[in-house]
């Protein structure tokens, strides 16, 4: 597989969607891996990931934003949201930095998360109360942004 190629494959999977640059790379060495009987020429994919990137067809931070827009909508917490960017490849510096320009009152989110789930009654007993818990924790909310519902 030569570098137009590669080149070629990867405007095709940013045509589809944005990638981040560690996951186009990823892509692109699992298809380098089945062209090539299982050569990688890792080189050749940071020369394409740079072209790529002076050419602004790949930028993470932009990346980062629209995931992060796309996980709030969600109704997810920023543990939760932070974890899924990590394992898409972005830096811990980078997802830093997104996450100080937000302008979002999280424990508002969990409130409106809690409400749509189990509506506005607050449980009064126990069993209940930890199924909403788990429930806010594993969507990626931090304890005092739970335990602040049940005040």
């Amino acid at each position: 597989m030569n570098e137009t190629e590669l080149y070629q494959y990867a405007l095709f999977m940013l045509s589809r969607r944005d990638y981040g640059t560690a996951e186009l790379s990823a892509r692109m060495k699992r298809r380098m891996y089945e062209k090539n009987d299982g050569i990688i020429d890792d080189p050749l994919i940071e020369r394409v990931i740079e072209r790529l990137g002076e050419q602004h067809f790949l930028n993470d931070t932009r990346v980062i934003e629209l995931q992060l827009r796309s996980y709030i909508r969600k109704g997810y917490g920023p543990l939760r949201i932070k974890q899924e960017l990590r394992q898409k490849g972005f830096t811990a510096t980078l997802i830093e930095q997104q996450f100080e320009q937000l302008d979002v009152d999280w424990f508002e989110l969990a409130t409106d998360v809690r409400c749509k789930k189990f509506g506005d009654e607050i449980p009064r007993d126990f069993k209940e109360k930890s199924k909403q818990v788990r429930y806010l924790q594993y969507r990626g909310f931090s304890g005092d942004m739970i335990f602040e519902q049940f005040l």
